[in-house]
């Protein structure tokens, strides 16, 4: 059941992260969706949010699952891309696009992460027991 709500959260933070670079890009842009594209974006925000499960497997080190869950994110969106516009041309020239957000996402999130590991560590040194200086 952990397993099962683990990917439920990084499958909805993937649809979050998702919708709102799509929003962002069809304003910016003065676009508006089909139907289609919308589902087809969405699907491919909640893969890529389910990709990032990757990074709770701890038998690989973590150059092996940012590399691994680069590439598998890259080829993700390639296709997704390819499969919404039709077009390898538009695919090959959002790469510089993808690679500039992947980054921004990855920061943020690797800066949330240690936020909280320094919350976690100060409330954990804030209730450890002091030693006594007394001895018998």
């Amino acid at each position: 059941m952990k397993h099962f709500k683990e990917a439920i959260v990084y499958l909805f933070i993937g649809i979050g992260i998702g919708s709102f670079i799509s929003l962002l890009s069809f304003t910016l842009n003065h676009g508006t969706p089909s139907m289609r594209k919308f589902s087809l974006l969405m699907t491919m925000s909640a893969i890529m949010g389910l990709l990032s499960l990757i990074f709770e497997y701890d038998k690989i080190t973590f150059i092996t699952q940012l590399i691994s869950h680069f590439i598998l994110e890259m080829l993700t969106y390639g296709f997704f891309i390819w499969l919404t516009f039709g077009s390898a041309v538009i695919t090959f020239t959002n790469i510089p696009t993808f690679v500039i957000t992947y980054v921004i996402i990855f920061i943020y999130f690797r800066k949330q992460g240690r936020d909280n590991a320094r919350r976690i560590n100060e409330q954990l040194q804030k209730n450890k027991p002091k030693k006594s200086d007394s001895t018998n």
